[in-house]
């Protein structure tokens, strides 16, 4: 088919397409500089006047976390005593600790090496006083009522801290017997981990 046989639209036609034309060409054109303008101010949100406040708050809440989490990590330092002191006790509270400590030395059954006990307890203030209650506890043998009026003055660190010093912590029944401690006295983990650090033998 030639070019002269094609069918020429008429006027009505015509009109047709150029005004269809006319509509596309007008939706689909650039946006003018101005509009581009208008669409920018009106994404960008204007700054808050609350904005400085809000900043403080956040970083006061930030330091506040720090803070929190290195006192949690420290906590042991904190709540527990830098030093095993038993001058620092009075002569009730002396006697209930080196009871406890006593309990330990006899706990495995072999016999009680008192010269470990001596020296180890001796670090913490025991002189001869001290050492007469711990053979006393020794010969009375009983612990009657002894971890309930420990746990009851508050004095749980101190008495566990007292049986780790005065048995052989590499003796297996020592560990189970100090293991037990720690569970009557309701200590954490983390405090009897402590513990064992800062008297590390």
């Amino acid at each position: 088919m030639d070019r002269a046989s094609l069918p020429v639209p008429g006027p009505s036609r015509l009109a047709q397409l150029l005004g269809l034309r006319r509509l596309l060409g007008s939706d689909h054109a650039p946006p003018s500089a101005g509009a581009a303008t208008r669409a920018a101010e009106v994404s960008t949100p204007a700054p808050r006047a609350d904005a400085p406040a809000r900043s403080r708050a956040v970083l006061v809440e930030s330091l506040g976390q720090k803070v929190l989490h290195a006192w949690l990590q420290n906590r042991n330092q904190t709540l527990l005593p830098l030093t095993l002191n038993l001058r620092s006790l009075d002569l009730e509270e002396r006697s209930l600790v080196l009871c406890v400590a006593a309990s330990a030395v006899a706990a495995n059954g072999r016999g009680p090496d008192l010269g470990l006990a001596d020296a180890a307890l001796a670090r913490i203030g025991a002189g001869e006083r001290e050492r007469q209650v711990l053979r006393d506890a020794l010969a009375a043998g009983t612990t009657r009522g002894l971890f309930e009026a420990v746990t009851a003055a508050g004095l749980g660190t101190h008495a566990y801290g007292a049986a780790l010093l005065a048995v052989d912590r590499r003796d297996r029944v020592n560990q189970h017997y100090l293991a037990y401690l720690a569970a009557r006295f309701a200590l954490p983990d983390d405090a009897v981990a402590s513990l064992h650090r800062r008297y590390r033998m």
